[in-house]
């Protein structure tokens, strides 16, 4: 806050030819923990255990009991009250920039959902900082106003501002002159990663950073560039909805976003990503051969599970479950997706078989995931290709977008603005997620059976 705006960078980069465009976004002001009362708050505990970020740790150094918790408070009708008092004087929010759509202020969210009580986490700033950040805050109105509106909010009766919220406008670029490593396709060996792309948000600025570092450092040494393939990770689905679509409007990342997102999550990111960094020269011998031996173990594991098959009679019978008459065949792995069941239970029944799994922990539960997740992934398959099949399929003038109720209010107004005549036009509009498509297309052909594809 107060620094000089770096208007000649900008004015370079205008300059050499590049398609540039105004964003805006904001912070909200950071509490004095000492001045909030606590005591009223629901509290929200961290995991227990705590789950390391590397795969190389089985724990992390902290205990559970001494990590910090989370408390969570809401608006009411007096903070809007204070907001609307505040608008004539908030030059950022009557402004045509635009602004986020996710995460937006609390200006912009009283304005749009009037009478809404909206969520406020109350997060620490670290484990030995008395400063907090209210998550779900972020303003732009004078300072006394911030101060008269956070005190309106129940535990914060009494709150002190450690530094205001304040509003950022900032030049983008259009992404889509970006290679999808990042580099330009104007201007060679030139990089760019974070908000000059369009995006809003710590951890896609980070996401970015990395891949155009690695890149960079890649190019110096005249090897190939590194690139995440939408089916590996949610950098993947970023990169190429900016570099393929562009963005009018700050870009954060969704799982919704994603076609595969079943298969992208946390327990198997370095199942997915390991190799890729190893041979980019990212990733050292000692984490690339550890995800070997686990990817073995996993995959050998759940082979084991799939070849040992028998009726549900016979496994409710063994694991003393209430009968079944039912005499169609499960492997163990299917049987592994029931709630109640775990690999424990089944290693108990089945000690001679499948005992020796439970030698390792940290596979057991990748069993599970896994097992849980197989049916769903399946299904995700399922309507990715259906979606791919009918992309032809015509989309009627009179469909009401507005009145769908499964699709979120982005999707709604991307569709109703473009009106696209197929499926296939709908999936080229930002904004409208593959998760929207299946819905869109399943809604069409219940509703409206007769139509047809395009020619």
């Amino acid at each position: 806050m107060g620094d000089q705006p770096a208007v000649g960078l900008a004015k370079t980069i205008e300059d050499a030819g590049f398609t540039m465009g105004r964003l805006k976004t904001g912070t909200p002001p950071r509490l004095d923990k000492r001045t909030i009362d606590f005591s009223s708050l629901e509290i929200h505990s961290p995991d227990n255990p705590p789950v390391p970020f590397s795969f190389l740790n089985d724990m992390v150094w902290i205990k559970p009991e001494e990590q910090i918790v989370c408390h969570i408070t809401y608006t009411n009708p007096e903070v809007d009250q204070v907001i609307e008092d505040s608008l004539h004087l908030n030059r950022h929010v009557k402004e045509e920039i635009t602004g986020p759509r996710y995460c937006p202020s609390i200006e912009s969210k009283s304005l749009r959902f009037r009478g809404k009580h909206h969520q406020v986490w109350l997060e620490p700033e670290g484990l030995n900082s008395d400063v907090i950040y209210p998550q779900g805050l972020a303003c732009t109105m004078p300072v006394e106003f911030q101060e008269k509106m956070l005190r309106k909010v129940k535990g914060l009766e009494k709150v002190q501002i450690v530094a205001p919220g304040y509003g950022v406008e900032y030049d983008y670029m259009d992404p889509r002159q970006l290679k999808v490593s990042l580099e330009t396709h104007r201007i060679q060996n030139l990089y760019f990663a974070g908000q000059i792309n369009g995006t809003t948000g710590y951890e896609e600025a980070a996401a970015q950073g990395i891949i155009a570092g690695i890149n960079a450092a890649l190019k110096s040494y005249g090897k190939p560039a590194m690139s995440i393939d939408r089916t590996e990770g949610y950098i993947g689905v970023l990169i190429d909805d900016l570099t393929t679509q562009g963005t009018n409007e700050p870009y954060r990342m969704f799982t919704s976003r994603a076609e595969f997102r079943l298969s992208l999550r946390p327990d198997n990111a370095d199942i997915r990503l390991t190799e890729k960094g190893y041979t980019s020269g990212c990733v050292r011998e000692r984490r690339y051969q550890k995800m070997c031996r686990i990817r073995k173990d996993l995959e050998e594991a759940i082979e084991l599970l799939r070849s040992f098959s028998q009726t549900v009679h016979k496994w409710r019978k063994d694991l003393q479950w209430s009968p079944s008459r039912s005499f169609s065949k499960k492997s163990a792995f299917e049987i592994m997706s029931a709630k109640e069941m775990t690999l424990s239970v089944l290693a108990n029944a089945y000690p001679d078989r499948l005992g020796h799994l439970m030698k390792d922990q940290q596979l057991a539960a990748r069993i599970k995931i896994e097992a849980i997740y197989a049916g769903g992934l399946e299904q995700q398959l399922e309507d990715i290709n259906e979606v791919r099949r009918d992309e032809q399929l015509v989309l009627p003038e009179e469909l009401d977008y507005a009145s769908m109720d499964m699709l979120t209010y982005e999707a709604k107004e991307k569709l109703t603005l473009a009106r696209p005549h197929t499926i296939g036009a709908a999936s080229r509009i930002p904004g409208v997620t593959p998760a929207a498509l299946v819905l869109l297309l399943k809604f069409v052909k219940n509703r409206l059976p007769n139509i047809s594809t395009s020619s």
